[in-house]
C-alpha cells in the first residue's frame, strides 16, 4: 500500500485489530464487512458529493495515516479529515472544518456514529441519501466531528476531549522515528518513509524480506522476531550466493539485520552476519537507483544515500554518494542512522557559502572511523563528536 494510491490507504490503531481503508475521496470502508461511511455536503447552492467533485484534493499529513480531503464550496473550502484514535476502545474520527464564510450541512451515511451535536431532523432537499443517513450543521469557520466505534458501533455524544488530528500526527511521528529520523529538502522522501513505517506498524505487508528487520528497529518485538530476521538474512545470502555484483541494498540490508540482532541481544546471530558479510564484502555493488523505490526498499534507499554502515563493524561512510544537487544550499539532518551493528550516527549539514559543514555525533562505544567518500574523499575521524567543512560539491 503506497502513499496516496488510487485504491486508498489503511488506517487503524496500533496494537488493535480493527482496520479500514480511506478512499481517495475520504470515505471509510471498514474491513469487518460493515457498511461504508460516506459523506456529502450541502452548501448554499447545492449538494456536493466528494467522489464527483473536480475540486477534490487529498493528502496524508507528513505521510502518516491521518488524511485530509478538500472540496471547494462557495466562499471557501470544506476540509474533511480522517484518523483513528484509541479512545473508548478505538474509534475512527471523521472531522469536518468549514473554512467558508457560510454555514453548511454535512451528511454521513451511517446512523451508528458518535456526534458532537445532535443531528438535524429536516435535512436540505436535493439528494437521495441512503436510509439511516444523518445530517449535521457546521457553522462558518467551525469544526464538527463524528466517530465510528471500532467495537459495537452506536450513536451518542462524542466526548469533548477526543484526540485531535495534530496529536495523532505527533504520535505517529514519535513511533516512526524510533528507527531513524531523516529531515531532508525532498519532502517526498520523508513522507514516503513515514508512510512505509506507519503501514508496517499497522500490520501492512510488503513483498520485501526486510520487513522483519525494520519492525525490530521500530520496537515491534516478540519471541519470533529473531527468527524473522535470521530467515530474512538467509534468503538474502542465498540470493547473493553466486552473484558477481551485489544488489544495491545488500550492504544496508546486512548492516540493519546485524543491528536488529544487537537490539534482540543475540550476539551469535550478530557474529554470523558479520562473518557472512566479510565473505562478500570484496564484491562490487550495484549503483544506487536514481529514483526512490517502493516499500521497505524506500527506507534502504534513503538511508544508503545518507550513510553506508559497516555490517562487520568499525567504519561508517556518511554521504557516500555525495550531496544530491537538488539539496545544495539547503540544510538537512539525519538522526540515529546505523553506523555499524553497535553504533548509531547522527549528523547535520549546514552551509558556509558554497561549502557544506558536517556536524556529527556517534552514540555507542568508541572506535568507529567516520569518513565521507562522496563529499570529502580525504577526510576521516575517530572522534565521537565534531564538525568539519566538506568540499564544495561539483555538478
Amino acid at each position: 500500500m503506497t502513499l496516496g494510491n488510487s485504491e486508498g490507504r489503511v488506517i487503524g490503531v496500533r496494537g488493535a485489530p480493527w482496520r479500514a481503508t480511506v478512499t481517495p475521496h475520504g470515505s471509510v470502508i471498514p474491513h469487518d464487512g460493515s457498511a461504508e461511511l460516506e459523506w456529502h455536503v450541502a452548501a448554499d447552492d447545492r449538494w456536493y458529493s466528494p467522489a464527483q467533485e473536480p475540486s477534490l484534493r487529498q493528502k496524508w499529513y507528513a505521510g502518516y495515516p491521518v488524511s485530509e480531503t478538500r472540496i471547494r464550496i462557495p466562499s471557501g473550502d470544506l476540509v474533511q479529515r480522517v484518523y483513528a484514535v484509541a479512545d473508548l476502545g478505538g474509534m475512527t474520527v471523521m472531522e469536518f472544518e468549514n473554512e467558508s464564510t457560510l454555514p453548511i450541512v454535512v451528511a454521513v451515511t451511517r446512523p451508528d456514529v458518535f456526534t458532537m451535536r445532535e443531528p438535524i431532523n429536516t435535512p436540505p432537499q436535493g439528494i437521495d441519501l441512503p436510509l439511516g443517513s444523518i445530517t449535521i450543521p457546521v457553522g462558518h469557520k467551525s469544526v464538527a466531528r463524528i466517530a465510528l466505534a471500532h467495537v459495537n458501533p452506536s450513536s451518542g455524544r462524542l466526548p469533548d476531549d477526543i484526540a485531535e488530528y495534530q496529536s495523532l500526527v505527533r504520535g505517529w511521528e514519535t513511533a516512526c522515528d524510533v528507527a531513524s529520523r531523516i529531515n531532508v529538502p525532498d519532502h517526498t522522501v520523508v513522507a514516503t518513509i513515514a508512510s512505509v513505517r506507519s503501514n508496517l506498524l499497522l500490520g501492512e505487508t510488503y513483498s520485501d524480506n526486510a520487513e522483519a528487520i525494520e519492525l525490530v528497529r521500530l520496537g515491534e518485538v516478540d519471541r519470533d522476531s529473531i527468527i524473522g530476521v535470521v530467515e530474512a538474512v538467509q534468503r538474502r545470502l542465498k540470493a547473493e550466493k553466486r552473484s558477481k555484483v551485489l544488489a544495491w541494498d545488500t550492504p544496508h540490508f546486512m548492516s540493519t539485520a546485524a543491528r536488529a540482532c544487537v537490539l534482540l541481544e543475540d550476539d551469535v546471530a550478530v557474529g554470523d552476519i558479520c562473518t557472512s558479510w566479510l565473505r562478500m564484502a570484496d564484491r562490487a555493488t550495484q549503483e544506487l537507483p536514481i529514483s526512490m523505490p517502493e516499500g521497505v526498499q524506500a527506507i534502504a534507499w534513503a538511508e544508503s544515500l545518507l550513510a553506508c554502515a559497516s555490517p562487520s563493524g568499525g567504519h561508517c561512510d556518511v554521504l557516500p554518494h555525495g550531496i544530491p544537487e537538488t539539496w545544495w544550499g539547503s540544510s538537512f539532518e539525519a538522526h540515529r542512522l546505523i553506523a555499524d551493528p553497535h553504533r548509531l550516527v547522527s549528523y547535520a549539514v549546514r552551509w558556509h557559502g558554497a561549502r557544506p559543514a558536517l556536524l556529527w555525533e556517534i552514540s555507542g562505544a568508541t572506535g568507529l572511523t567516520l569518513t565521507s567518500s562522496g563529499a570529502h574523499v580525504d577526510w576521516r575521524s575517530t572522534d565521537a563528536t565534531g564538525e568539519t567543512l566538506l568540499d564544495q560539491p561539483v555538478a
